[in-house]
């Protein structure tokens, strides 16, 4: 399990006016939920806060938060759950965290890593990975940065299944299809070639076809 450490201040006020006086001044606005618990509305320090998401994008992260409330300094533990950004920009003008029980289990979505060269793509073939993350419940403490599976032994035709995957102790997949596939390698599609005789061509053809071959000196009538 990777963990990170990240402060936040209490946000005061809400609005787009003050979302843009925030981005202005390198703070990104933010929001901080969970089962049970009420919202807080927080700003991080951009630096801060895309050093975080350099590393929590790579896998599943859990952040000790320490979020300062004017006099008070609370912590807590969270996930990163959302983030939105700017379409033009690229960069990020909001993030979600939940917060999270250490000693108590939540779902969370791990994604899933791909190691190792399949052996069908030596025969020319294809590897897809159908699935790229799966829902677990676990504690906090048992939160896997990812799931990783090896396609190594993977001819064309074949495929890894959810049976396949070698879960951490204390991780349980929500996905009870245990025949659900996560990779697959297949041979690669050809495209049927199709050969298309010009209309002018094609009737010219029918009219040599069904014409009658005039005998030597015969004359129209």
């Amino acid at each position: 399990m990777a963990m990170m450490e990240l402060s936040a201040v209490r946000r005061r006020g809400s609005g787009k006016e003050l979302t843009r006086k925030l981005l202005s001044r390198g703070k990104v606005p933010g929001v901080m939920y969970g089962k049970g618990l009420e919202s807080r509305p927080v700003e991080f320090e951009r630096r801060d806060l895309e050093k975080f998401l350099g590393v929590a994008r790579r896998g599943t992260v859990i952040v000790r938060l320490s979020v300062q409330d004017g006099d008070d300094q609370k912590e807590s533990f969270a996930v990163l759950k959302e983030t939105q950004t700017n379409p033009k920009t690229d960069r990020v003008i909001h993030v979600d965290f939940y917060e999270v029980a250490f000693g108590k289990k939540f779902r969370i979505e791990v994604p899933i890593r791909v190691k190792g060269k399949a052996a069908g793509i030596e025969q020319g073939g294809i590897v897809e990975q159908v699935t790229r993350s799966l829902e677990v419940e676990c504690l906090p403490k048992n939160v896997p940065e990812f799931l990783e599976v090896d396609v190594t032994p993977l001819e064309i035709g074949h495929s890894l299944h959810l049976k396949d995957i070698t879960f951490p102790e204390g991780v349980v997949p929500l996905e009870k299809e245990m025949s659900a596939t996560i990779v697959s390698v297949h041979a690669p599609r050809v495209e049927e070639v199709v050969t298309v005789v010009p209309e002018e061509a094609a009737a010219a053809a029918e009219t040599a076809e069904g014409a009658s071959v005039a005998e030597p000196g015969e004359k129209e009538k």
